[in-house]
Parts: structure tokens; sequence; C-alpha cells
């Protein structure tokens, strides 16, 4: 059982910065972030380092949604006055995630915030990676903690039940029912509080556990737990499992991913497994899409986005009942399936050079193309650290193809000063095909049909016509960048 494996403290060197960001979309790539809040704290979750709240104004080859804006009530024109643009927003931030001996921490920010992170930096000639992983940095996720402990002890706080009888994770719902203050919800600031009170409440009402949980969400540790496990049925927490249940299933190694390293293909054990059996049976003649493998159960776990993993006999039947987890079942389709390499290899096949039939032009989308190589990245040093007036001049040649767009649209974006005329023309012809008539109108006639829940003088509608009024101000913008 887990108890017997908590013999375990922080290094005196950690500290946690816990961070959130609001955006005006949910695009990870190409949606644009409107406020970012930080707050630093012990290993003991004390706060040490007053809150940083910043804010970003949108670049001009772009428009918010229009349902994120009424989510979290920050209009871009309020970034305007009190933000940053892109550049020294994402400068900002980096300083502050290239401490080091930091835990970067934040409640779903592995498969949003720390995105929303990677594609800054990408789009402002910062390493993506590094961050979170160099000077012995690390990144954790609270949402997986606080479904960890209703899985193994759930004694320690209350959980919100939905209507449909399921536990919700939803951050407001956490703060609600258990009383932990979260005063303006879709605030950054007040959502990192809300996380770091949260943080502080589950490890106050059982360190050990907390601590188990941290240790084995390392990668050297994942790493080890894999080997061990390569041939053993293991328990798996996860979203993919879904709120019915519980984000938890078990699984077993089919082999790690042919092409991306980092990555193992696993399959979900308490799947009904004669439709993959037929899957194959009758896939011998047709083209099959990876889709229905996924729907017979098949999954990819990263390695560097510390997933969950627990052994076989963590749970006891108590607690296998109490999850509906149908041991039996799970023992079964594993010893069907361990000793057939001729599934195991079919199944392989198709991570075999995927995505390589897609052809992406657009730079903002190739984020994953290709690392950024150590010459490229001794140019970047240059721009970072000099001022921007210093760039005009500059006129270097970088290895990656992707750069010399990326660092066009940094200087675009940020310091149109800094183009000469050809450029912004260029610029300009850009971004009205981007933001073109059409696309216009079907935006404006979006906030119109939104409009229509709200009375005239209700704050949602005034809102919206605020933000009719930042479309037509950029529109004229665009087309008098050159008269």
């Amino acid at each position: 059982m887990l108890n017997k494996k908590y013999s375990i403290n922080f290094s005196k060197k950690n500290s946690f910065v816990f961070y959130d960001y609001e955006t005006f979309g949910t695009d990870v790539s190409l949606d644009k972030v409107s406020q970012f809040c930080s707050i630093e704290t012990d290993n003991s979750f004390n706060v040490i380092r007053k809150k940083i709240v910043l804010f970003c104004y949108p670049p001009l080859d772009y428009l918010p949604n229009p349902e994120s804006v009424l989510i979290t009530k920050i209009l871009p024109q309020y970034t305007k006055i009190h933000g940053l643009n892109e550049y020294f927003f994402t400068k900002k931030i980096y300083d502050i995630f290239s401490k080091k001996n930091i835990c970067i921490i934040g409640y779903n920010n592995i498969n949003f915030d720390n995105l929303i992170t990677r594609n800054l930096f990408y789009r402002n000639l910062f390493d993506p990676y590094e961050w979170c992983w160099k000077n012995n940095n690390f990144s954790w996720d609270i949402l997986n903690i606080l479904r960890s402990f209703y899985i193994f002890h759930p004694e320690v706080m209350l959980w919100f039940h939905k209507v449909d009888g399921t536990v919700s994770f939803k951050l407001s719902d956490v703060t609600l029912i258990n009383k932990i203050e979260h005063t303006n919800i879709h605030d950054a600031f007040s959502d990192v509080t809300a996380t770091v009170l949260i943080t502080r409440y589950l490890y106050s009402r059982n360190k050990k556990f907390f601590l188990f949980l941290f240790k084995i969400s390392h990668k050297k540790n994942i790493l080890s737990f894999i080997y061990k496990h390569y041939k053993k049925p293991f328990f798996y927490l996860s979203s993919y499992f879904g709120s019915k249940n519980n984000n938890f299933g078990c699984v077993m190694i089919l082999d790690f991913h042919p092409v991306y390293k980092n990555n193992i293909i696993v399959i979900d054990l308490s799947i009904n497994i004669k439709n993959l059996f037929n899957l194959y049976y009758n896939s011998t003649n047709k083209i099959l899409k990876i889709k229905k493998l996924f729907y017979c159960g098949i999954q990819v776990i990263n390695i560097n986005k510390a997933p969950l993993l627990f052994s076989y006999n963590s749970l006891s039947d108590k607690d296998c009942k109490r999850l509906n987890i149908n041991y039996l079942r799970c023992q079964k389709n594993f010893f069907l399936l361990k000793d057939n390499i001729q599934i195991k290899n079919w199944i392989i096949s198709f991570f075999s050079n995927r995505n390589k039939d897609k052809i992406i032009k657009d730079v903002d989308l190739l984020l994953y193309k290709n690392f950024f190589t150590y010459q490229d990245k001794l140019s970047f040093s240059f721009i970072h650290f000099n001022p921007p007036s210093s760039w005009v001049n500059w006129h270097p040649k970088f290895i990656d193809d992707r750069i010399k767009e990326i660092f066009f649209r940094l200087k675009a974006r940020n310091f149109i000063n800094l183009l000469s005329l050809s450029e912004i023309k260029i610029w300009k012809s850009y971004c009205q095909k981007k933001i073109n008539s059409k696309f216009v109108n079907t935006y404006i006639e979006n906030i119109r049909l939104l409009q229509l829940k709200y009375d005239a003088k209700h704050s949602n509608y005034i809102l919206l016509e605020k933000l009719i009024d930042y479309v037509n101000k950029i529109i004229y913008k665009i087309n008098n960048l050159i008269k």
C-alpha cells in the first residue's frame, strides 16, 4: 500500500511559483493572453514574495474571442492602458520562470497554462522548454494532486457532487464547498490565491501523501516506475477516463512511442477487448484511421507532463468497489494482451511517421516542428539583451527557417516603428488578409447574437458594445498603416 512509502521531504532549496493566465480565447497556439499573475511561496506554502500581476494587450492581427471577454470581463482597451506589449510581457514571465530550484505550479496548468507559456516563449524567441526543467526547475499541477487525494484519501476535504453524481474538480466548486477564499473567479490573482490555499490545505491535512505525489511526479521517478511496470498492469490518473470513472483507470504499456521517445503507448484495460480484436481482424485490407484505436482504449502518456502512475496493488478491494473499477476485467484483459505480439506491433505501427500528410504554413503553429539550434539561441541572446532599437540594423542569418518570419512578426506586433516602409506594406497586407471584411462581418454578427441574451443596460451587453468599438478601431489602424 502507498502509506509504506511516505518517508519524503522537500529540499530546503525548493520554492513554489504559483501562476495563472486569463486569455482572450482557448486556442493555446493562436489566442493571446490578457492577464498573468504569480505568487511565490516557500515549501510550506507561505507567501515569500508579493504577487506579480501583469496585463498584455493583443497585437494588430488578432481579435479577442467575445465569449472569453464575457468570462474574464477584461477588454483589450483595458490591457492597452494597463498592460504591456506581448514581447515585454513575455520577457517578464521568462525572468520569473528562470529562477533556480523552483516548482512552477498551477491549476490545470499542464494542459493549458504551460502550453500558453510555451507558445508565448516561442513567438517571442525565448526557449519554449528550458523554463520547466533547467536550473533544477520542475512543473506540477494541483488539479491532478486534488484528484489523487480523492482517489486515495477522500476524507481530507469535502467534494462537490454534480447532478449526475460525479465529483466536480472545477476550481470554483472546490473552493465553494470547502469555504476557501476565492473572491473573483476568472481573475488571475484570485485564481492563483485560491490555488495556493488549496495546496496549503492538502499539505496540512496529509503531508506524507502530498510529498509522495511530489516525488513520483518527477521524470526520473516516472521512468523508474515505467521500467519496473513494463510488463505489469498499473493505475493511471488522467482526464481521459472521464468524471464517471473518477479520472482514474488501469492500463498496461504496449511500447514506447516509435517517434516521440518521451511518450509511451498504453491501453485501457477496462475496455471491452472484443472491439479491439474485431478492429484488428477486420482491418487487413482497409485503411484505418488512428482515431478508431483511441476509441478502443489506446492512450499516449507524455512522460514530460508529470503523469501520476500508481502500482496495481496500491488500491484495496474496498477502494476498487468505491471507485467502480472492474478489477477482474482488467486482469483478464491484461493476460489476453501481454503476450500478443501481433496486436502490439499492429497498434504501434499506427504511431510511426504520423502527421506528415498535414502541411502547416502558419509559423505561429510550428512550435513542435523542431527544437531551436544552439547557434540560433545565441542569436536570440542578442535580441533579449539589447534594446529593440538596436535590432534595426542587425541582420542575422538564422539556421531554422521559421525564425526569420517569427522575428518579423515579433517586431511588427510589438515594435512597428522598427519596420521599414516595405516591411510595413507586407505587415499591412498580412493583417488585411487575416482580418478581412468577411471575417469581421461574421465576428460582429456573433457579438450581436450574444447581445440578444441581455438587456441593453446589462453590463455584458455594454462590454460587447465596447468590443465592437475596439474592432472598428483596429480596422481603422490597419487600413491607415500606410497612406
